[in-house]
């Protein structure tokens, strides 16, 4: 099984409905196993109101549901107690995560509901989300094979272990940022970037790798790091 979606209990852009229709539609036909965690089960109830479209029902709704989650939509499988990792000993996110490489043996974990809703400023819940694209790489070890994204509308955040090729999604300006965990994180060669990133070491305590571009006319974009080098997260968002 090659990629996982996991839904989390955080924000949703309903002004973009259709992307994640999209997303999950695109993980139906290629048999992706889609899981939520506690409260992300909300969006396919938001989805499944929309007239005449066709009902959307993930595989697995794990956690210990203690976000009150009342929803509509019934996941195929609930999950409130596995592997004996209960109450708070993982949070639900970590939960979905080791469920889909474990239970599904996927190498590539896509996240949803990642950001924090603004109106109750929750900063914390998603540098804790964030992480869970590195609690993944843990659990696999040094496997190379392994990716993770947290998908948004307008926003893809990659962990990369060792390069990633970006597309263009829009006309419009293309951001991409370099951020890293680690100080052995240094680039090899980027391409189609208006700052040419290579040899550069992104160093977990300063910010000289934010805010760069694409050049203009780039339809994609890539940056690949040295051999060795530790896992660095890239933010491309238009």
């Amino acid at each position: 099984m090659g990629s996982a979606l996991i839904f989390l209990n955080g924000y949703y852009d309903t002004q973009h409905l259709d992307f994640y229709r999209r997303e999950i539609e695109n993980a139906i036909e290629n048999r992706f196993p889609v899981i939520c965690a506690d409260g992300g089960i909300r969006i396919f109830d938001t989805l499944n109101q929309q007239r005449g479209e066709i009902r959307l029902t993930p595989d697995v709704l794990i956690g210990d549901i203690d976000s009150g989650v009342q929803a509509e939509t019934q996941a195929k499988q609930t999950v409130q107690e596995w592997v004996g990792q209960t109450d708070k000993d993982y949070t639900d996110g970590q939960l979905a995560v080791d469920y889909a490489l474990q239970e599904y043996g996927c190498q590539r974990i896509i996240i949803y509901g990642g950001l924090p809703r603004p109106e109750v400023y929750e900063t914390d819940h998603f540098l804790g989300n964030l992480k869970l694209m590195r609690f993944g790489h843990y659990r696999v070890s040094a496997d190379k094979r392994y990716r993770a994204e947290m998908r948004d509308p307008k926003q893809t955040i990659h962990y990369v272990l060792s390069n990633v090729r970006l597309t263009r999604k829009s006309n419009g300006l293309q951001r991409v940022s370099l951020i890293a965990e680690a100080e052995n994180v240094i680039v090899e060669k980027s391409e189609n970037l208006r700052w040419d990133l290579a040899s550069l070491q992104i160093h977990p305590d300063l910010t000289n790798a934010l805010r760069n571009e694409f050049i203009d006319g780039a339809e994609w974009a890539t940056v690949r790091l040295v051999d060795g080098a530790s896992p660095v997260y890239v933010i491309h968002n238009w």
